[in-house]
C-alpha cells in the first residue's frame, strides 16, 4: 500500500549504482561545497553525496521515507535531514542542486529554482519534462515552462537513465540534466503573467499583448513562436 501511494506521486527510487555513480561524477562536489538535495528517498544518492560535500541538506517530505532514512543514516555527521516540502522554502545556502525529482514534483522545481542562489544542478527529470525544458518557439512542447527555465539557465544533457534503473520501474525513461544559472532575474508575476499568457498560445502575439495593456507589435505571429525574450518581455510588461 506505501509503494502504491508513492507511485502516486511519481516517486521511483534509483537503485543503479553505475547511474548513481555518473551522477556523483556530473556533480563535481568538493569539500567546501554545500549539497541541497530534493528528494531523500532511500537515502541511495544522499548518502553518496555526503562522501564528497561539506554539508548534504536533504528534504524528505513522505514521513515514513524521512523516518526510515533518519534511522539508517544517523552516524553521517555531514547531513541535515528535513521532513518538509522542500519547494516552500526560501534562501537557503547552498552551492550545488542535485535531484532525482518525483515526476509530480518536476514543475514546482523548476518555478522554485530560479529564485535560487546557486552554481550548479544536477537532476534527474522525466524525459519529456526535458524535451519541454529545451524546446524551441514552434515546437509542440514549448510552454511556460520552457521559457522561464532557458530564461534563467544554460540547460545541457548530460546522459540518458532507462527504467531499469529505478524500483518500482516507472512507466518512462529518464535523463539527468545539469543547470547553470544565468545572471538574469525572474519576479513570481512574471512567472504567473507567463502562465496566462500560454493559456493563449495559438493566439496572435500583439493580440494578447493589447488585452494585458500594452501596445507591443508582433505581426502576424502567435504566442507559440515567439521567443523567450520576447516572452519574457511581454510577461513583465503586462498589466492584470
Amino acid at each position: 500500500m506505501r509503494w502504491s501511494r508513492r507511485i502516486s506521486f511519481g516517486q521511483h527510487m534509483l537503485i543503479d549504482s553505475k547511474i548513481l555513480e555518473k551522477v556523483i561524477e556530473a556533480s563535481q562536489i568538493s569539500k567546501d561545497e554545500i549539497v541541497c538535495e530534493a528528494g531523500t528517498g532511500n537515502g541511495f544518492l544522499t548518502y553518496e553525496l555526503c562522501k564528497y560535500a561539506k554539508l548534504v541538506i536533504s528534504f524528505e517530505i513522505d514521513n515514513v521515507l524521512f523516518s526510515n532514512t533518519r534511522k539508517s543514516l544517523s552516524y553521517v555527521s555531514n547531513l541535515n535531514l528535513v521532513n518538509e516540502d522542500l519547494f516552500k522554502r526560501c534562501n537557503l545556502d547552498f552551492n550545488v542542486f542535485v535531484s532525482n525529482l518525483p515526476y509530480s514534483k518536476s514543475k514546482n522545481a523548476f518555478n522554485w529554482l530560479p529564485f535560487q542562489r546557486f552554481d550548479r544542478g544536477i537532476i534527474m527529470v522525466q524525459k519529456e519534462f526535458a524535451d519541454k525544458l529545451q524546446a524551441i518557439p514552434g515546437d509542440q512542447n514549448y510552454r511556460a515552462i520552457s521559457v522561464i527555465t532557458q530564461h534563467c539557465f544554460d540547460i545541457q544533457r548530460l546522459f540518458d537513465v532507462s527504467r531499469k534503473a529505478f524500483y518500482p520501474e516507472p512507466t518512462v525513461e529518464s535523463v539527468v540534466i545539469r543547470l547553470i544559472p544565468k545572471c538574469t532575474r525572474i519576479t513570481q508575476l512574471t512567472i504567473k503573467n507567463m502562465n496566462l499568457v500560454f493559456s493563449q498560445r495559438n493566439k496572435k502575439a500583439s493580440s494578447v499583448a493589447k488585452k494585458f495593456g500594452n501596445s507591443f507589435e508582433f505581426g502576424n505571429t502567435r504566442i507559440e513562436k515567439l521567443t523567450p525574450n520576447e516572452l519574457i518581455k511581454l510577461a513583465e510588461s503586462m498589466e492584470i
